[in-house]
């Protein structure tokens, strides 16, 4: 009689990855997760070695971003889970599909205080749709199912694994088993379509009214309805943040972004509209400005996956929960057999008033401006590459600025903000997408926070592009403290920062540097066409800020715009 075929946990781990479709991780190795890089070293999964944690889980976030699959990342236990904290957050205020495997120390060892041990289920509880610390390899299967299925399914988000060492060592007969559903869990809730014809009476009766997308329209895949939606109902639209890329980049009612950093018509368009048709998206704070002043003249239909969203902050008149791809394909059934037509000269008024874009000045005495170092880069590089940029003012000036062909080509942190993401959500992007160009806009400080990474994308001769925007401050926060700190600078001053382009050349990547305006075109050119990974230093102007700006608590209304 045949023995019983039997694999251990960390075999378990890496048949379950590849049976869901997982072709790279990105991760650091150390001792209580060492069994499992012993597996991987013999399986077909494409291991990238980030110089950092926290960078193994940003690749892990812009893999999936770019491509809406699974992101993995893996660390060992102790340090080696704690490093992914904040990218773990990151990703859970983005909806963001990862799965992060950590080392811990031996069952018989927890809560010893051993080497290395860390209560990691403690800490990403919260900041995480799911965590798991399987304590026997007999439970590995079930948890490695349910993490993978719950992480992409609806409203996606981080889920993390905690696998004991003995557990990655031990054997089993168990073998690895998708799932599609899961006792008490609805990922996506039934449509109600009688919701869908209250939404049509309330477009119908409109005057003024405004579509905001949001991100879950890249989450739900469904890019292609809404764009389709959009020339049904000809209603002008703005962007969250992350919403950019959503509308089609020639759609004629396409306003721009919205919110803090938003362009003056779509904030306009906001406060004057008396219905607001809100897609796949959140209602930040970043997006209202003061909460009491929010669009108070507009009725609200609400479409959302997650129904803790609907009417959280913003009473809703019409709440539909459903994927919001579901939603809007009968949606457009409905418009079918009940035509709603928007009046063409609120359209014309919306899309009439300016865009209150800066336009830079011309002296470059102290430095090139960073809006027209980002103006000549965008006019070059068009709609081609996948964007991925840091958080700060420059993120504020791209997302401006930038026209990507669909919203997987524009990548950054919206609600968690956080920075030194913008190298390794590009890494990700290009593993992700290795026949796409991909750029990474970063300024000094967010750079400096995962500059290590510098060395893998040598080490994997990554073709990406990088722009670092360098002023010598942390500049958005310098930006604050001029406007509403009387200019007290306080920990913000830069000014010994290394000189990138050499940095760049000691890492093995190619270099440029930008000086003065009579420079940009020709390094542009010279940095985009290069083969191979490229770096291009922009010394900036020192105070040069962003604008039109919502100070903070303020009515969209309110905006400041360059002087």
């Amino acid at each position: 009689m045949d023995s019983p075929i039997t694999r251990t946990g960390s075999q378990l781990v890496v048949e379950a990855l590849r049976e869901s479709g997982v072709e790279v991780a990105f991760g650091y190795p150390g001792g209580a997760i060492m069994p499992l890089y012993d597996v991987l070293l013999d399986s077909p999964i494409e291991h990238v070695l980030t110089r950092h944690e926290q960078a193994a889980i940003h690749a892990a976030e812009g893999y999936a971003r770019a491509s809406g699959r699974l992101g993995v990342c893996i660390a060992t236990s102790g340090p080696g889970a704690t490093n992914l904290v904040t990218g773990i957050c990151t990703a859970m205020m983005d909806s963001s599909p990862v799965l992060c495997l950590t080392g811990q120390v031996p069952t018989a060892r927890i809560g010893t205080d051993a080497f290395q041990e860390a209560d990691v289920l403690g800490m990403v509880t919260a900041v995480t749709k799911q965590a798991f610390l399987v304590r026997s390899i007999d439970d590995l299967p079930g948890a490695l199912a349910e993490s993978i299925f719950v992480a992409q399914s609806g409203r996606p988000g981080p889920v993390l694994v905690d696998l004991p060492k003995d557990v990655l060592c031990g054997r089993t007969e168990s073998v690895y088993t998708p799932v599609d559903a899961l006792p008490g869990y609805d990922p996506a809730p039934k449509l109600n379509v009688a919701e869908l014809h209250r939404a049509c009476e309330l477009l119908r009766s409109a005057r003024k009214p405004v579509c905001i997308i949001g991100g879950g329209c890249k989450i739900a895949g469904a890019t292609t309805a809404f764009r389709r939606w959009c020339e049904v109902t000809q209603i002008p639209v703005v962007t969250t943040l992350l919403g950019i890329g959503a509308p089609d980049p020639d759609y004629a009612g396409l306003l721009g972004m919205l919110g803090m950093h938003g362009l003056r018509r779509a904030n306009r368009a906001v406060v004057d509209a008396d219905l607001i048709i809100a897609l796949g998206m959140r209602f930040d704070d970043r997006v209202t400005g003061n909460l009491e002043t929010f669009a108070k003249g507009a009725r609200v239909i609400h479409v959302d996956v997650d129904a803790s969203e609907i009417g959280k902050t913003v009473p809703t008149d019409v709440g539909v929960c459903a994927d919001l791809r579901d939603a809007l394909e009968a949606w457009l059934h409905v418009l079918e057999t009940e035509p709603v037509s928007v009046a063409t000269e609120w359209s014309r008024a919306a899309m009439a008033v300016g865009s209150g874009l800066q336009t830079p000045s011309e002296d470059d005495r102290a430095g090139v401006s960073g809006i027209e170092l980002l103006d000549a880069m965008f006019a070059m590089v068009g709609t081609e590459p996948i964007v991925a940029v840091d958080v700060g003012q420059h993120q504020m000036w791209t997302a401006q600025r930038v026209r990507p062909s669909g919203p997987r080509d524009f990548i950054t942190s919206g609600g968690a903000g956080t920075m030194g993401t913008a190298l390794p959500y590009a890494i990700g992007a290009q593993f992700a997408e290795p026949d796409r160009r991909v750029v990474c806009v970063v300024g000094d400080g967010g750079l400096q926070m995962n500059l290590a990474d510098l060395a893998t994308v040598r080490g994997c001769n990554l073709p990406l592009k990088i722009l670092v925007m360098d002023n010598r401050y942390l500049g958005l926060v310098r930006q604050w403290q001029e406007m509403f700190f009387d200019r007290r600078y306080s920990a913000v001053d830069l000014s010994d920062n290394p000189d990138f382009a050499e940095l760049a050349r000691v890492f093995g990547l190619s270099a440029f540097k930008v000086e003065r305006r009579d420079m940009i075109a020709t390094e542009l050119e010279r940095w985009w066409r290069c083969d191979g990974p490229a770096l291009l230093h922009g010394v900036c102007k020192l105070e040069e800020n962003v604008f039109p700006m919502v100070p903070a608590d303020a009515a969209l209304a309110d905006m400041v715009e360059a002087v």
